[in-house]
Parts: structure tokens; sequence; C-alpha cells
């Protein structure tokens, strides 16, 4: 406290009497030393209160994105889940078409059955691999022609380049449709004891 602080105290004790100079005494005090404080642990609390509920927001929204991408990747595996089985399915029938063609390429009957081919195609070409959709359409399109190379006595290259187109089919089917072996996870929980390793 200064002697100019001191001086006003003093001559305030004498007008109101020293009850009351003690009392100013005490407020002044609170004022000046408690009050600033106190203040600045009020602002520093507010800041931080701001600062955790900005916090809290940001978390929130990481949260939210966090669960709207995990529900987007739980669809679309139920979405691969339910087309695995048609996909499996497509493939196997797309042997049989094409085994069927087979058996008629070198007959009269190879116009009806690739007819047949391309409506199953047209059907089920979405659910086929994208070298199996190509490759198919590649056989069923060489065996509409190779009846017709054959008997006409065409270049015997252009016969072997049509009859390969066919008979590439099912080499191409096989290794799209390669099934991954089980993870060691996928095998316990299938109670399978020893998952065949790669």
């Amino acid at each position: 406290m200064s002697l100019e602080e001191f001086v006003a105290i003093r001559a305030l004790a004498g007008a109101f009497g020293a009850g009351a100079v003690l009392a100013a005494l005490i407020a002044f005090l609170l004022i000046k030393f408690y009050l600033p404080s106190y203040l600045a642990e009020k602002g520093k609390n507010l800041a931080t209160r701001e600062d955790i509920e900005d916090i809290t927001d940001k978390i929130e929204s990481v949260r939210l994105q966090y669960a709207t991408l995990v529900e987007e990747l739980k669809a679309r595996h139920q979405l691969r889940l339910a087309a695995v089985d048609r996909r499996l399915q497509a493939h196997q029938e797309a042997f049989t078409h094409w085994r069927e063609l087979m058996s008629a390429t070198h007959t009269d009957e190879v116009g009806k059955v690739v007819m047949k081919c391309q409506a199953w195609w047209e059907m089920n070409c979405v659910y086929l691999e994208p070298t199996v959709r190509e490759s198919f359409v590649r056989a069923y399109g060489a065996a509409s022609d190779h009846n017709s190379y054959v008997r006409g006595h065409a270049d015997a290259d252009l016969i072997e380049k049509n009859w390969a187109l066919i008979t590439v089919f099912h080499n191409v089917l096989f290794q799209a449709i390669q099934l991954p072996p089980l993870s060691e996870l996928e095998a316990k929980a299938l109670g399978v004891k020893n998952p065949p390793s790669n």
C-alpha cells in the first residue's frame, strides 16, 4: 500500500469512524487483490469451457463421419455378399452354355445354341467377371462363324484362330472364378481345423 493510499484511509477514518474505515480497507483490499485474480480465473474457465465445447464438437463431427463411413462399408459389403451366390451361379451357367456351344459348333444346331447363349448373356452379363463376359461373347460369336469356315474350306490359320476363341473360354472362366483361401480367423469361425495353405 502506498503512502497516498494510507493518507486517504486515515482521512476517511477521521470522517466516518474506525469501523467504516476498516470496512472500506477490507473492501479496497478485496477489490485490489482478489477481484483481478478472481476475474482472471473466471476468464480462464470460460475460455477452457469454450475450448472444450469446440473440441467436443470436432470429436462428434469425426464420430459422425466415421459412423457414416462404417455404415456405407457395411451396406457395400452386404451387397457384395448378396451378389456372391448369384455371381457363382452365373459363371456356372456360362460354363454349361459354353459346353453346349462346343457340342453344337460343328452341327446345323449351332445357330440355335448361339441365339440361346446370346439371350442368356443379355440377362446375366452383369454377374460375370469382365474377362469372362468378353470371352463368352467372343466364344459364341466365333462358334457362329466356325461351321461356315470349316465347310467353306477357309484358310487353316483363320479356322485355328477362330477355334481358339471358342476353346479358350474355359481357361478364362476358371482363372476368373478362383476363390481365395480361408484366412485362419475364417477357418476358426467355420470350425475348419487345418485350412489349406497357399
